[in-house]
């Protein structure tokens, strides 16, 4: 069962993504802009009824980008991530486990923060994305690549430069 602190989570997860308020309404799943922003802003008071609708909608949309094909919603998906990264909200799956986005307690797990640092080598990655996929229940490629904050084609680049590396080090030392 969805709750007022796991509606307000998933939807700052969402924002992480670019989705705003109007973007979730615009996608039709029965959650008005102002019902978002309210929730989003910390609105006392949040019924089942909502939390449930939001908890819908994020099993929908946590995967997926809003739709950017005009210049006013590039500018809106990317004023919400700024929002989001400013207000340090965590991206979806940044969780500890399933079900404690709806915790009061609970807060996301160690270590979903990126560095400052612009680049991670490949090797660290693919050790990461293994962890994530051993102890994270992420099994797909894509669902470890959003855990880890980086593109699918970043991840499936590092895993293909880790394994050459890999095969190099394998041949010097067989030569």
């Amino acid at each position: 069962m969805a709750t007022g602190i796991g509606a307000r989570r998933r939807l700052q997860a969402l924002a992480h993504r670019g989705w705003s308020g109007a973007a979730i309404e615009r996608a039709g799943l029965g959650i008005s802009a102002t019902e978002a922003d309210l929730v989003l802003q910390g609105r006392p008071g949040v019924t089942q009824e909502l939390a449930d609708r939001i908890a819908a909608a994020y099993e929908l949309l946590w995967d997926r980008r809003p739709a950017q094909t005009t210049a006013s919603q590039r500018a809106e998906a990317s004023a919400q991530q700024a929002r989001a990264e400013r207000a340090g909200w965590p991206p979806p799956l940044a969780g500890d486990e399933d079900g404690e986005i709806d915790d009061p307690n609970a807060g996301p797990a160690p270590g979903w923060r990126r560095s400052g640092r612009q680049t991670i080598p490949s090797a660290e990655l693919v050790e990461d994305a293994e962890f994530v996929r051993r102890h994270g229940g992420c099994r797909s490629l894509k669902e470890r690549a959003m855990r880890l904050g980086v593109s699918r084609d970043r991840l499936e680049h590092a895993y293909a430069r880790a394994g050459r590396r890999q095969a190099a080090g394998t041949e010097r030392e067989a030569g």
